[in-house]
Order: structure tokens, then C-alpha cells, then sequence
């Protein structure tokens, strides 16, 4: 079965704005916020805010929190953000649904051969801690502790991992095949 990757982008956009503007593609998601000092995983709200474990909301202003890039994903969509110039940068999201309207600019849609399911551990167990409902806090004394947006169950004996998909397209007249994009799924609890 034959796989098409769908990307539409803009530039010189700041990261509200491309929230803003795919807001209706990444219901449900999770963003991935990473500056000079941390990487903060966030829940995106219905407003089109990022909060934080204590329902706090995380200000996306380049003056005020200097974010460099952003990953905002659900099951079906990922928006990518990379600060360029003092709060504004490029900005692309992409799927395996066709969609309209979102960014300023449609790109050509990618034939891909195959994809492949990958998973990354999210390092640390289950703290202690309470957190509000559909948090979790991984914690471990190398790295500290993590808060997740994670409904699911998780116990001690349990881990968290990050599932992304592969895209795989042939890349010369030899039948070279390589990794050409990978876009993050969702968390899960095994």
C-alpha cells in the first residue's frame, strides 16, 4: 500500500501564530518545547495555549520564554516550529491526511514506499508524586523528574515511551532506500 506524506509550511511566523492557524489539525496534542534551559512537554489547549502539570499557561512570547523549537503533535498530525529571528521562524506541519487551510503554503505531497513503527523510552519511573489528573511525573535521581500530559495508568513495574513512524522512500535509480521524514504519534504506557 502506497503512502503519501501531506506538509504545508509558513515563514516568518511566530509560534502562537502557527498554533493558531493549525489549531483545528492538533486537537488533543502534546507539544515538545525545547529552550536553551530545559525541554518542557506541554498539553496544547482547546484556546490554542500550552499548560503545563499545574495548569499553568506557558507564555510562547520569544521576549518572556526563549523557545527554539517546538514539536506539537497528536495521532495524526505533528506541527514542527524553529525560531529563527527573535520570536518568529518557519513552520510546517505534516500528516498522511490530506487537509486544507491550515499554513500559508501547500507543499508537493511525498510518495513514500513504506513506514515503520519506532519507539524512544522516556527515562525515568513513576514518582511519588501526585500531579493533577492526566499528569504524570517521571522521575529518576540521574536527570530528575519529567511531568507527561498522560491519562493512561502508570505503574512502578511500567515505562512511558515517545512512538514516532518512518517514512521510507527510494532514493536513486539503484533502489537506495532511506529515511526521509519521521513524525511523532503519541505517548504510550507499557
Amino acid at each position: 500500500m502506497t503512502t503519501f506524506l501531506h506538509a504545508q509550511s509558513s515563514v516568518n511566523i511566530t509560534l502562537s501564530e502557527a498554533i493558531n492557524q493549525c489549531l483545528n489539525q492538533l486537537e488533543d496534542a502534546i507539544a515538545l518545547l525545547y529552550s536553551p534551559n530545559s525541554c518542557q512537554v506541554l498539553k496544547l489547549e482547546k484556546d490554542g495555549n500550552l499548560s503545563n502539570s499545574k495548569g499553568e499557561i506557558i507564555n510562547t512570547n520569544y521576549q518572556d520564554n526563549y523557545i527554539f523549537e517546538a514539536r506539537i503533535f497528536n495521532q495524526n498530525y505533528e506541527l514542527r516550529w524553529l525560531n529563527e529571528d527573535e520570536g518568529k521562524g518557519t513552520a510546517v506541519i505534516i500528516s498522511e491526511n490530506d487537509f486544507d487551510n491550515c499554513l500559508a503554503k501547500k507543499l508537493d505531497s511525498i510518495e513514500v514506499i513504506d513506514t515503520i513503527k519506532q519507539q524512544y523510552l522516556l527515562w525515568g519511573e513513576k514518582a511519588k508524586t501526585t500531579l493533577n489528573e492526566g499528569w504524570q511525573r517521571l522521575s529518576a535521581s540521574r536527570i530528575g523528574s519529567l511531568d507527561i500530559p498522560l491519562s493512561q495508568s502508570l505503574s512502578q513495574e511500567k515505562r512511558v515511551y515517545l512512538n514516532t513512524r518512518e517514512y521510507l522512500k527510494v532514493m536513486d535509480n539503484f533502489g537506495n532506500v532511506r529515511v526521509i521524514e519521521e513524525r511523532l504519534i503519541n505517548l504510550e504506557v507499557k
